[in-house]
């Protein structure tokens, strides 16, 4: 049932059960009219092949609910609750995130709580657990299939082990910007992942972050031409199409648990790695990594989890009240995110960091149609599925 990877962002697509499932239950098409119709025709033979399987999916659905229906109405010890301690809630929400109290990921978690709080007059609390303190993101992912979290922030490349059709979002030079991104993310592409991320694993995506690309940063030089990557170890995500990708740019790519990085760039062990410029600052990364580059190789989805059985459990009134505070969360964190991206380049400039924006041209062609076709022939029907992707991104393009 578990997934390999060493915890943190770090997950790998690997074989996993296979459910034949009718192409009726994916219950979000790809598109709308006759874009959806085309993409049903793909899902009749992709199907729903992969993830865990309905028998084992329900066992830990099974252990999930007793531990949900101790934890929901328990008091918690911690007091990022936004509260004063009093009269155990409603419900007590179990809310995990791996990066630091100063992230954008915390950003969101907070205002989601604060509206909660405020919504529901105190009934629905969330108590945050930020910086892994309930495990990296994999693992906070199993947590919440079986009920001990009841909500996370991760990425699609972790959930790949899942959902490998997700893999479609990491491939090299996908999209424009992050505007791009988050449009097709936001639109009929990202509805079809979500419903079958629940459909496999029991947990509701409640919509997508504003992330953005992954840049690449690292301690030797900067990186301004393709040939300034060969040589580098550079820890990315383990993720099948992350460590192709990486590795056809001549990077030593090297998975590794998101809370050893540092300590590993300290000790020389890798060169660098790669993340969006919030997070390189709010993880103190500027301080062991004095180069910088926006390199834009891939866009990275990163979305608000719930577990699905906690969530309908809920009274309607409080599953509304949930999914309009986390779209009014969600939005705060997009406005946000790029005011903290700007202060994040200020920063980096002050201590001293060396940033590059490299022309991206010459990068493509490393990458671009190998890695594509690559993931092409490891996907069940991958070729059509990728092919409908793109044009999905052609059509929200700039």
């Amino acid at each position: 049932m578990r997934r390999a990877g060493s915890g943190g962002e770090d997950d790998i697509p690997i074989r996993g059960s296979f459910v034949n499932v009718r192409a009726a239950q994916v219950r979000r098409g790809f598109g709308v009219a006759a874009r959806s119709a085309r993409f049903r025709r793909v899902l009749g033979s992709a199907g729903v092949r992969r993830g865990f399987g309905v028998a084992a999916c329900g066992r830990l659905l099974a252990l999930g609910a007793a531990l949900l229906l101790a934890s929901c109405r328990g008091s918690e010890s911690a007091d990022s609750d936004g509260t004063p301690r009093g009269e155990a809630p409603a419900w007590e929400v179990r809310f995990s995130h791996v990066l630091s109290t100063n992230s954008e990921f915390h950003l969101l978690a907070e205002r989601f709580r604060d509206l909660m709080l405020e919504r529901t007059g105190g009934r629905f609390r969330v108590v945050i657990y930020p910086s892994g303190q309930l495990g990296g993101e994999r693992v906070a992912f199993e947590q919440i299939q079986v009920g001990a979290v009841h909500m996370a922030i991760t990425g699609t490349p972790v959930l790949s082990g899942w959902v490998p059709e997700g893999q479609m979002f990491d491939l090299p030079f996908l999209f424009e910007n992050r505007d791009h991104g988050l449009r097709v993310m936001n639109g009929p592409v990202g509805d079809w992942w979500r419903g079958l991320l629940l459909e496999r694993t029991g947990v509701r995506s409640l919509g997508f972050l504003d992330y953005g690309f992954r840049h690449v940063y690292n301690r030797r030089r900067p990186v301004e031409a393709p040939g300034d990557l060969a040589g580098l170890k550079l820890r990315v995500l383990q993720n099948a199409t992350y460590l192709a990708a990486y590795s056809a740019l001549g990077v030593q790519a090297t998975p590794m648990n998101y809370g050893e990085v540092y300590s590993a760039l300290q000790q020389g062990v890798i060169d660098g790695g790669e993340a969006n410029a919030i997070g390189f600052v709010s993880s103190r990364l500027h301080e062991v990594a004095r180069f910088y580059s926006f390199t834009s190789i891939t866009y990275n989805p990163i979305t608000l989890l719930v577990n699905e059985q906690f969530y309908a459990g809920l009274p309607p009134d409080i599953r509304e009240t949930v999914d309009r505070s986390a779209a009014d969360a969600l939005a705060y964190q997009s406005e946000e995110a790029r005011r903290m991206e700007a202060e994040a380049i200020e920063q980096m400039r002050a201590a001293g960091v060396e940033i590059a924006r490299p022309d991206l041209a010459p990068f493509a062609p490393a990458v671009r149609p190998s890695i594509w076709d690559e993931l092409g022939a490891r996907l069940p029907d991958g070729e059509a599925l990728i092919a409908r992707l793109v044009e999905e991104a052609g059509g929200a393009g700039s």
